[in-house]
C-alpha cells in the first residue's frame, strides 16, 4: 500500500520540529547536514538565558544530522517529529507509521500500542485516546528492557483508526529516561491531539 498522506501539527515548531526524511539519493547527506545545522542554530537561538555556545550548536548538528540518517534505516517511518524542548538535553523522536486498516479496531489498536507485546516489565497503561482530528484512539505507556542496550526503557505509543481513508496510523517514541518521559505525558498527549491529517501531500 502506498501512503499518500502526511500528518501535520499545530503545536509550536520550535519545540516539535519534524525531520527530513531524504533517504540515500544524490545530494540527501548536504540537505540532511543543512538541515541539522540551521535547525540546531534556531533552537539554541531561542535559549535566551545564557550566550550560545557555537560547540554545543556543532553538537548538536551532529547529533541530528546522525538520527537524520540512521532512523530511516533502521526503523520503518512516514514521517518523524522530534521533541525539543530545550536543546540543553537530549531530543525525542516520535515515529509516524501508517498501513491499511484490518480486523477488529480494539484488537488492532491494542496490537499496535504494543498491549500485549512480549518483553515488558509491567503490564502497559492503556487508555482510549480519542481525538477530534483523528478520531478513534489508544494510548499506552509501556516499560521494557531494551535488548541491545540492556537499559530499562520506556515507550509512549498511539494509534488510530482513520476510517475515512483506510488506514491505522501508529505515533511513537522511546527512550531510557524515564521519569523525564513520564513526566511529560501531558506535552506529548497535547501534541497528539494536535496532529491532523494533510491529503496535499
Amino acid at each position: 500500500m502506498t501512503v499518500t498522506f502526511s500528518l501535520d501539527s499545530d503545536s509550536d515548531a520550535a519545540v516539535w520540529p519534524a525531520m527530513p526524511l531524504l533517504g540515500d539519493g544524490r545530494g540527501a547527506a548536504r540537505e540532511r547536514k543543512k538541515w541539522a545545522r540551521r535547525t540546531s542554530e534556531l533552537l539554541w537561538a531561542l535559549v535566551d538565558d545564557e550566550p550560545v555556545d557555537k560547540k554545543q550548536v556543532k553538537m548538536l548538528a551532529f547529533e541530528l544530522d546522525s538520527a537524520a540518517e540512521l532512523i530511516p534505516r533502521t526503523v520503518p517511518a512516514h514521517q518523524i517529529f522530534l521533541y525539543v524542548p530545550d536543546p540543553r538535553r537530549e531530543f525525542l523522536t516520535f515515529l509516524v507509521h501508517a498501513g491499511p486498516s484490518e480486523g477488529d479496531v480494539d484488537a488492532t489498536l491494542d496490537e499496535l500500542v504494543q498491549k500485549n507485546e512480549p518483553g515488558a516489565a509491567q503490564d502497559p497503561e492503556v487508555i482510549d485516546f480519542d481525538t477530534e482530528r483523528l478520531g478513534r484512539g489508544k494510548r499506552s505507556v509501556r516499560y521494557f528492557v531494551a535488548a541491545k542496550a540492556g537499559a530499562m526503557c520506556c515507550s509512549v505509543n498511539y494509534a488510530w483508526r482513520l476510517e475515512s481513508l483506510g488506514i491505522d496510523v501508529i505515533v511513537r517514541t522511546v527512550g531510557e529516561d524515564i521519569g523525564w518521559i513520564t513526566s511529560n505525558i501531558d506535552e506529548f498527549d497535547a501534541f497528539a491531539r494536535s496532529l491532523f491529517v494533510n491529503l496535499d501531500t
